[in-house]
């Protein structure tokens, strides 16, 4: 299709931020919602969106972005710059899509299937014959690493207002946003004229903005759209036969949730801190919400921001125990184990946390290959602005085993944990003063992967560079390691 303007929908926590955003990129905000239309004085534009940002309900951390592919793929180039310190995980196949794939094997009573080298599973009561192919629909587009995409026989195509599907019970759903039982009674007799053929109707929420001409017009032309697909597919070789929507995810970090701070500041009183506790510690956001009424009161923000660390001091002080909380690249969330707060303090705009735990079981501290030991104690030292943290190992008797420099974004604080994004590469240090990198190379794949952006890669070189000059030169680790294969 010919590009145009791309369409955002934004909603969450980040919607200020990301509407001034959207705005200064040249993007066309629709269906804002009422404070945001009266913030930025917007129209209450009820076309439909190409393009949906919001945060995960799952995870307020996240934030989702789904539309079509061609609109997606310039929100996130933009968003990648505005917001390089993240994670970000990208379907591996459009939702939504018809695609024609092969049946590779059968293990444990789940069926797989590939499409051009993405393996998915495909949902049926039977498993075809291995080699064979099937034209399926993707209802699950696998997002995060790991994740499969998961694939049901029938053709499907989507659009502005409604999806339309090969089904074998056929019946029309309607979005949950379309309240109106009036709207609602219009939609599933439109539909009613295509599930009598066989087919499946879904209602999207933009449907709820369009009038009963304009829907009948559009399931016409999707009903088209869908036998043109299904033929094609059914003449044509493994692939992909109808326009998607790319789904994404990124799991922003504390730095880039200040950058949408900067960006809400500029729109109303915004308090430091503001995005990452309204995202990870509920229970502090009075006091976010107390301190912009005082912005509003020309009180200082640095002076807020110090009061809040100082709270934050206090609270940790008062804990007994502490998680560390460790987000991989790959999406999976490891909990360090608890820790016991030995000393807090607060140097300037950051908080300097040092915690204790003891290990119970035997091992071998990874990096270091020295023996694990029950009754070692494990000091962990933090700075919330530091891309450092510093893991100590003593045995029972108080002897040093090594040091480890785990590489990661600034640190926040959750309710109850410390939360921060893990870069996979780490410099260890042995008693001896013998120092290493190690996992470069799976510093290297994430980025390689999309995973991570440039900067963020650029950043962790600098962090390495810093604790270990020689290893930097040693492994030769600068400029060539810039440049995707």
């Amino acid at each position: 299709m010919t590009e145009r303007i791309v369409r955002v929908r934004i909603r969450g926590i980040y919607a200020t931020a990301l509407t001034k955003w959207a705005l200064e990129q040249g993007f066309q905000v629709v269906q804002p919602s009422n404070v945001i239309a009266d913030r930025f004085g917007l129209p209450q534009l009820e076309l439909p969106a190409d393009v949906t940002i919001k945060d995960s309900e799952s995870d307020h951390s996240e934030v989702l972005v789904v539309g079509y592919t061609w609109a997606v793929k310039q929100v996130l180039e933009k968003l990648s710059m505005l917001l390089p310190f993240s994670f970000y995980w990208v379907s591996k196949l459009p939702l939504h899509s018809t695609v024609k794939a092969k049946v590779i094997e059968e293990i444990d009573g789940e069926c797989y299937v590939e499409v051009k080298g993405v393996k998915s599973v495909l949902v049926a009561d039977e498993c075809p014959e291995k080699g064979s192919m099937v034209v399926g629909g993707i209802v699950r587009p696998g997002v995060k690493p790991g994740e499969l995409p998961r694939v049901i026989l029938g053709a499907r195509v989507i659009g502005d207002y409604a999806i339309i599907y090969e089904a074998d019970r056929p019946r029309t759903t309607v979005s949950e946003h379309v309240r109106d039982p009036m709207k609602r009674a219009e939609l599933m007799s439109l539909a009613s004229e295509y599930t009598s053929k066989g087919l499946g109707i879904h209602w999207r929420s933009s449907s709820r903005h369009a009038d009963i001409d304009t829907l009948r017009k559009h399931l016409l032309e999707l009903y088209e759209k869908l036998r043109e697909v299904k033929e094609e597919a059914s003449k044509g070789d493994e692939g992909v036969y109808s326009d998607g929507e790319t789904v994404a995810l990124l799991r922003l970090s504390r730095v880039d949730k200040e950058r949408l701070d900067q960006l809400r500041g500029e729109v109303v009183p915004t308090a430091p801190w503001h995005h990452s506790v309204k995202s990870v510690a509920s229970s502090m956001s009075i006091v976010i919400d107390y301190a912009e009424k005082l912005i509003q009161h020309n009180i200082d923000s640095h002076k807020l921001l110090i009061g809040l660390l100082d709270l934050y001091v206090e609270k940790l002080q008062q804990m007994r125990a502490i998680r560390l909380i460790h987000v991989k690249p790959d999406g999976t969330v490891i909990e360090l184990g608890r820790a016991r707060p030995t000393h807090v303090e607060r140097t300037n705009n950051s908080l300097r946390i040092i915690v204790e735990r003891t290990v119970r079981a035997r091992g071998v501290y990874d990096g270091l290959n020295v023996e694990k030991e029950p009754g070692d104690r494990i000091v962990t030292e933090i700075d919330t602005n530091s891309w450092v943290i510093i893991h100590r190992y003593y045995s029972l008797a108080g002897e040093h085993k090594g040091t480890y420099y785990n590489i990661n974004t600034p640190p926040e604080i959750s309710e109850d944990a410390i939360v921060y994004l893990d870069l996979e590469v780490d410099v260890v240090k042995k008693p001896n003063g013998e120092i290493k990198i190690i996992d470069f190379e799976k510093l290297r794949k994430i980025y390689e992967n999309g995973i991570i952006t440039k900067e963020m890669f650029k950043k962790a070189l600098d962090i390495i560079n810093k604790l270990c000059p020689q290893c930097v030169q040693e492994e030769n680790l600068q400029g060539r390691n810039l440049e995707k294969p």
